[in-house]
């Protein structure tokens, strides 16, 4: 790949930013953050994920809650063993 010029990368940032997603959290009274990195999976965060889910579907709280996944949280050291 050729070496891009600052107003190409520029450009090609502008043209970008319409692609990328944006979780909508404004309006939203709780946000659930669950770590799935490999410590989180292991002592339980996809079960505990799954739970949270239903609980949110079984009591219809999708205009209230938002529910999301992120990596390691760098608390390996007080997951459950």
């Amino acid at each position: 790949m050729a070496k891009m010029t600052l107003d190409q990368l520029r450009k090609l940032r502008e043209e970008k930013k319409g692609d990328m997603v944006r979780r909508e959290v404004e309006g939203k009274d709780i946000q659930i953050i669950v770590g799935m990195g490999t410590c989180g999976i292991a002592a339980g965060a996809k079960t505990a994920f799954d739970a949270v889910v239903k609980a949110v579907d079984e009591y219809k709280l999708h205009d209230s809650v938002i529910i999301r996944q992120t990596g390691c949280m760098g608390l390996c050291h007080v997951e459950p063993t």
